[in-house]
């Protein structure tokens, strides 16, 4: 506001503001998928990846609760676009014998076959294999936890 008239010919301008502060409760997160290269160009959500490797506990067939989000995002995908299938391979690691290496590897195929029927996938999308531990990515004890896996991946059907 500015005074034109003021006592001996003294002008006075006066600015007022307000300060704003806020108090985030949370902590601040970026939204998953979008990348943030360069913040003067629009944002663009990641291209969907068409493979994923599941990691299992020794001697279990349950899937950890930090996969089930992104199994989540196959099964979307997959009820989307019904002309893509899914093949879950199943590779088990227990020291024991390859007869019960090769149950605990269809067991966690089995678990994942289950957690995409319950989220509406197309049975005729799925194609589950089991190898027990014929396929090892490592065979020394150190990495027997990285044979404990089920690898995921979409194709499109021919």
């Amino acid at each position: 506001m500015f005074y034109p008239n003021l006592n001996k010919g003294i002008r006075l301008l006066l600015l007022t503001y307000t300060v704003q502060y806020f108090l985030f409760t949370q902590e601040l997160v970026g939204q998953e998928g979008v990348v943030f290269e360069n913040p003067y160009k629009k944002t663009e959500p990641a291209k969907e990846d068409k493979s994923f490797t599941l990691y299992f506990s020794k001697q279990s067939s349950k899937i950890a609760k930090a996969d089930l989000v992104r199994l989540q995002s196959f099964a979307d995908f997959l009820n989307q676009n019904r002309n893509y299938e899914v093949y879950i391979q199943a590779h088990a690691n227990e020291g024991k014998n390859a007869k019960d290496d090769l149950v605990m590897s269809e067991k966690r195929s089995l678990e994942v076959e289950r957690f995409f029927l319950i989220h509406f996938v197309e049975p005729i999308q799925i194609r589950r294999l089991f190898y027990g531990n014929s396929k090892l990515t490592n065979k020394t004890k150190e990495h027997q936890a990285l044979n404990r896996r089920v690898e995921i991946k979409i194709q499109q059907i021919p």
